[in-house]
């Protein structure tokens, strides 16, 4: 008996051989989720775990300059792949790595300091885009391109120009996370759990950013219904200290920890859940806007409530705004339209 087995084992060349009747290059792979994440530094990663976690991706790749750094990460994450779904994940720098990617998401350059000028930061991050956008979309032409990178609205624009994608495939990250912080500090006031409350912040990334104090509620119920005066300078509760609170996080937590992540991260995980399964979910999201309907006649990319899925930013969700909403939303276009314009002038 032994001998028989001592033969088999001969037979067989090698252990795989042995163990398995097929070996890998003969199974059947035609269904395989690709995703690519253009940066490998804190934020890339925390949007790689988000993704992994959600076992999104049956490959993810992470692409980088710098080589060893995204290889290093890959490899690192890899160890626990059987706690994943079993992914295929790697680092490289060669853009051709991104060939058949679903969704690509953009966070290279990301903000990482608050000593940078805004100037700066967009000066230097447009000027990665240039080369980083088109040389992933040549190898990806059909895939969805999440911009993360900050000022989101205004490269989110320039990757629109640079790609040549449809504006429905090129989606900003937006003030998607500002609404989930927004949602998240009402809640802490109410004392209640966050996911039963609805709030949005819309237009610009930043500190022209709108909060949508009418459409505000828990399980259906409008707080202006209870306080009228909710969000403005008039309220005595002074709810509309929250949205300072929201604009001064990014900020706050990088003079703290040195970088912020994993609120990007996991935001930026349910955008790729949406086109991926095509879930169809409503969520502010930076989307572009030809000739705005929202008081300038100028094409922008800011966040507005979207509909996600399959085929990227699928439609738009009309809401009746209050007079002054209206105005700040206003001035808040107009300010991504004035840097838009100063910026981008060789993209038009």
């Amino acid at each position: 008996m032994a001998a028989s087995r001592k033969k088999l084992l001969d037979s067989a060349g090698n252990t795989a051989t042995f163990l398995l009747t097929k070996q890998p290059e003969d199974f059947v792979d035609t269904h395989r989720v690709k995703i690519v994440i253009v940066g490998s530094g804190y934020t890339g990663v925390a949007v790689g775990i988000a993704i992994l976690f959600k076992r999104l991706a049956s490959e993810l790749v992470f692409l980088d300059l710098n080589e060893d750094l995204a290889k290093a990460e890959a490899e690192d994450i890899s160890h626990a792949a059987a706690y994943l779904g079993n992914p295929k994940i790697t680092g490289t720098k060669d853009y051709s790595s991104a060939r058949d990617a679903t969704v690509c998401v953009v966070t290279v350059g990301d903000k990482s300091s608050n000593d940078q000028e805004a100037s700066t930061l967009l000066e230097n991050n447009l000027n990665i885009f240039k080369d980083v956008i088109p040389n992933v979309c040549k190898y990806a032409p059909n895939s969805v391109l999440l911009i993360v990178t900050t000022p989101v609205d205004i490269l989110s624009y320039a990757a629109m120009k640079l790609s040549g994608f449809p504006p429905q495939r090129v989606i900003g990250l937006g003030t998607f996370l500002d609404s989930c912080r927004l949602q998240y500090m009402i809640a802490q006031k109410l004392g209640i759990s966050a996911n039963a409350v609805q709030a949005s912040v819309i237009c610009e990334n930043g500190p022209t950013s709108v909060p949508i104090w009418s459409a505000v509620t828990v399980m259906g119920i409008k707080l202006k219904d209870i306080n009228k005066d909710i969000g403005t300078k008039s309220d005595p509760e002074s709810w509309g200290e929250l949205h300072t609170k929201v604009i001064d996080c990014d900020s706050d937590l990088i003079a703290r920890k040195g970088y912020r992540s994993w609120g990007i991260g996991i935001c930026a995980a349910e955008v790729v859940d949406a086109v991926v399964r095509n879930t169809c979910i409503c969520i502010t999201v930076s989307a572009y806007l030809k000739g705005c309907r929202h008081g300038l006649e100028k094409d922008v990319y800011m966040s507005l409530p979207c509909v996600v899925g399959r085929n990227g930013i699928q439609s738009f969700l009309r809401h009746p705004y209050t007079p002054e909403e209206q105005e700040l939303t206003e001035a808040s276009c107009r300010t991504i339209y004035e840097t838009q314009r100063a910026t981008l002038q060789d993209l038009e």
